[in-house]
C-alpha cells in the first residue's frame, strides 16, 4: 500500500512537472527585472508564480523569491502588499530556522509600518532585527536596520539620537568599504542637517551621497539624492537650481514608479512654485503629491500638504479655499495627536504583552523539559516500530518484485507459443504450393505417353525439388533465429534481386496457367528491410496474384521512388476484389480464402502475414481493385 501511495505521488509530480518549469523561469525574470531596477517588471513575473504549488529546490530559494517580491512591493511604495509578503517571509524563516532571512524580515516588516505610522510595533521589528544581525556579526545588514531605528527617530524629532546612530553606522560602512551604506548614511546626515536648518552642512553631505551614488549608477538613490539637495536650496532662495534638480529626481521616479518618493518631489515642486508666485502649478504639484499619498496609504505628509494649500490659496487673496484647506489641516492634524496618544497606550500594552510573553515562555520551558522527559521514554517503542515498519515494506517489495517477475515470464511464453503458431503458418503457407506442383507434376508423368513431353515435366519437377529445397532452408534457418516474438535482421536489399528469386519459384505455375510475369522494378531501387521477410511478402502476393488470374493473363511488376520509400505496384488482371474484402483484410481481419481461377485452394493466412511483416519493417500497404478486373497491391517500403 505505501509503494502504491508513492507511485501516485510520483505520477502527481509529473503532472506538474511543466507548470513548476514555468514558474522557475517566472523567478528569473523576475529576479532579473530587479538587477536594473525595473521593480513593476519584477512585481509581475512575481505575482505570477504560486509558491504553494511551486517546487523549490531548496529553502534558501523559497527565502530569496519570498524577499525579492517583498522589497520590490517596497520600493514601489505597495505597503500594505510589501507589509504581508515580508510577514510570509518571516513565517518562512522561523519554520526553516534561517536567522539571516528572519532579520531581512524584520527589517522590511518594520519599516513598512513605519511607513504606515506605526512607530511602536515598527521598533519593536527594528530591535530584533538589530540583535540578529548583532549575533551574526553581518555589518551590511546591522548598518540598515540601525539606519531604520533612527529614521523612526528623526520621525518623533529626536534629530540628535538619529544623528548618533547615522554617525556610527557611517564608521561601520567606512570601515567595511561599504559604499552602497556611506552613501547612504551621508544622505541621512543630510536629512538631520535640513530638519535642524543646517542646509549648507546638508548640502555638503548629500554631494558626497551624490558623488558615490553616480560612481554606483542606482538610479532610485541618485533620484532620492538629488531630490534632498533640492530642499536646502529652496531653503535657501536657490529655487532655479533646485528646479532643476527636481525635475531631473522626477523624470528618473516616474519612469520607475518610485511612489513614496514622488510624494515629497511633487510637493517640494509645489512649495517651490509657490514660493516663485507660480501659484497654479504649485496646486497641481501638491494634487499629484496627495494622490500619490493615497496610492500608496503613506498618510504621514498629508497635515503639512494641506497647510500648504492653504499658504499656496491665502497668498493669492482665495480665503475661502484657504480656510477650506486649513481646516482639513487641522483635521489632518489632530488625527495625528489621536493616533500618538493610541501609539503611547499601544506601547504600554506592548510592554505588558511581552512581560505576560516572558512569564508564558518560562511555563512553556517547564513543559517541554517533561515533554522531553516522555518523549525519550517512548523513543524505544518508536524506533521498534519503525523496524518492524521497514521489515514489512521490505516484505511488500520483494513479493511485488517477484509477482512482475513471474508475470514477464508468462507474457514471454505466451509470446512464444504465438510466434511459434505464425511461424508453423508461414511453413505451411509457403511449402503448400511447391509441394502441390511436384505433386501434380508426378501424376502427369504417370499417363503422360510423349517422351518429349515427360522430359519437359522432368526438367520442371527438378527445378521444383530444387526451388522447394533452397525455400525450405531459408525458412527453417530462419525459424531457428526467432526468439520469442520474430526479430527482424534489417539491411539494404535490392528489390529486383528479392522479387527475381521469388518469380523463380513460380515458374511451373505460370507455365501450366500460360500467366506472362513482367519484373519492371528498376535495378537501383534499394530498401531497408529484412530479407526473408521481403521473401515471404513476394511469395504471397505473387502466390495469390497467380491464383486469381485466368489463364493467358498478365502479372506486373514496378517501383518508383516517393520520397523517403520506394513504392511497389504488384498488378494482375484477375478477377479482382471488392471494397469490403480490401478493407477486412487492411484491417488484418482473417478472410476465408476463395477459390482461385484454376481450382486453387488457400488458407486465408498469406495477407496477413504480408500486412504484419510491412508493418514491423516501418512500411506501408495498400490495395487497389474495382472487384472486376484485376488488382494492385501496393508496397511502400523505406528507402535505403
Amino acid at each position: 500500500m505505501i509503494l502504491i501511495l508513492n507511485l501516485l505521488i510520483l505520477n502527481f509530480n509529473i503532472i506538474f512537472d511543466q507548470d513548476v518549469k514555468d514558474y522557475r523561469g517566472f523567478i528569473i525574470k523576475g529576479d532579473s527585472c530587479l538587477a536594473v531596477e525595473e521593480y513593476q517588471c519584477a512585481i509581475q513575473y512575481y505575482d505570477s508564480i504560486d509558491a504553494d504549488l511551486m517546487k523549490f529546490e531548496s529553502d534558501n530559494e523559497r527565502l530569496k523569491y519570498q524577499l525579492n517580491y517583498s522589497d520590490a512591493l517596497y520600493i514601489t511604495a505597495e505597503y500594505p502588499n510589501a507589509l504581508k509578503q515580508y510577514e510570509v517571509l518571516k513565517s518562512i524563516a522561523i519554520e526553516s530556522q534561517n536567522k539571516f532571512y528572519l532579520g531581512k524580515a524584520q527589517i522590511g516588516i518594520a519599516h513598512s509600518l513605519w511607513r504606515m505610522t506605526d512607530n511602536v510595533r515598527s521598533i519593536k521589528e527594528i530591535l530584533q532585527g538589530i540583535q540578529i544581525f548583532e549575533e551574526l556579526q553581518d555589518t551590511s545588514n546591522l548598518i540598515e536596520a540601525s539606519n531604520i531605528l533612527a529614521g523612526i527617530y528623526v520621525s518623533i524629532q529626536k534629530y540628535e539620537d538619529a544623528r548618533s546612530i547615522y554617525q556610527k553606522m557611517l564608521g561601520y560602512a567606512i570601515q567595511s568599504n561599504d559604499s552602497f551604506n556611506i552613501a547612504a548614511n551621508y544622505e541621512y546626515l543630510g536629512i538631520v542637517d535640513c530638519f535642524q536648518a543646517k542646509y549648507q552642512d546638508a548640502i555638503f553631505n548629500y554631494q558626497k551621497a551624490l558623488a558615490i551614488n553616480e560612481r554606483r549608477d542606482n538610479t532610485f538613490k541618485l533620484s532620492i539624492t538629488l531630490g534632498n539637495i533640492a530642499e536646502p536650496k529652496m531653503e535657501l532662495g536657490q529655487y532655479q537650481e533646485a528646479l532643476e534638480l527636481l525635475y531631473q529626481a522626477v523624470k528618473i521616479q516616474e519612469k520607475h514608479q518610485y511612489k513614496s518618493v514622488l510624494i515629497y518631489s511633487y510637493y517640494t515642486l509645489g512649495e517651490i512654485h509657490t514660493l516663485t508666485q507660480s501659484y497654479d502649478s504649485g496646486l497641481y504639484y501638491y494634487g499629484k503629491s496627495l494622490k500619490m499619498m493615497d496610492e500608496t496609504t503613506e498618510s504621514r505628509e498629508k497635515e503639512k500638504v494641506y497647510r500648504l494649500i492653504a499658504e499656496n490659496y491665502a497668498k493669492q487673496d482665495l480665503f475661502e479655499k484657504a480656510y477650506e484647506y486649513h481646516q482639513l489641516h487641522s483635521s489632518e492634524k489632530d488625527s495625528l495627536i489621536a493616533s500618538e496618544r493610541s501609539r503611547q497606550l499601544e506601547e504600554i500594552k506592548t510592554r505588558y504583552e511581552v512581560e505576560r510573553k516572558n512569564k508564558e515562555n518560562e511555563d512553556l520551558i517547564s513543559q517541554n523539559t517533561k515533554k522531553q522527559q516522555e518523549l525519550t521514554a517512548q523513543k524505544d517503542i518508536i524506533q521498534l516500530q519503525y523496524t518492524v515498519g521497514v521489515l514489512i515494506i521490505i516484505f511488500l517489495v520483494i513479493s511485488i518484485f517477484l509477482a512482475f517477475r513471474l508475470y514477464n515470464a508468462r507474457q514471454t511464453l505466451i509470446n512464444a507459443n504465438n510466434s511459434k503458431d505464425k511461424l508453423f503458418g508461414i511453413i505451411a503457407h509457403d511449402l503448400k504450393g511447391p509441394i502441390g506442383n511436384i505433386g501434380a507434376m508426378v501424376n502427369l508423368l504417370k499417363v503422360e505417353p510423349d517422351e518429349k513431353r515427360k522430359s519437359q515435366y522432368f526438367n520442371y519437377l527438378t527445378q521444383s525439388v530444387q526451388n522447394i529445397s533452397v525455400l525450405t532452408n531459408q525458412l527453417l534457418s530462419w525459424t531457428f533465429s526467432q526468439k520469442g516474438d520474430f526479430i527482424f535482421n534489417i539491411e539494404k536489399l535490392t528489390v529486383r534481386d528479392v522479387a527475381d528469386k521469388t518469380i523463380e519459384i513460380f515458374d511451373y505455375q505460370l507455365d501450366e496457367k500460360d500467366i506472362k510475369i513482367v519484373n519492371e522494378i528498376d535495378k537501383e531501387f534499394k530498401v531497408l528491410a529484412d530479407e526473408n521477410a521481403l521473401l515471404t511478402i513476394f511469395r504471397n502476393l505473387i502466390s495469390n496474384a497467380l491464383k486469381f488470374t485466368k489463364k493467358g493473363g498478365e502479372i506486373k511488376l514496378n517501383a518508383i521512388n516517393e520520397g523517403n520509400y520506394i513504392k511497389i505496384n504488384i498488378s494482375d488482371s484477375g478477377v479482382g476484389m471488392s471494397s469490403e474484402v480490401i478493407q477486412k483484410v487492411l484491417m488484418g481481419k482473417h478472410v476465408v480464402s476463395s477459390i482461385g481461377t484454376d481450382n486453387e485452394h488457400g488458407s486465408g493466412l498469406g495477407f496477413s502475414i504480408v500486412i504484419e511483416f510491412v508493418k514491423k519493417m516501418k512500411g506501408k500497404i495498400d490495395i487497389q481493385s474495382d472487384g472486376k478486373t484485376g488488382t494492385t497491391v501496393i508496397l511502400k517500403l523505406r528507402k535505403a
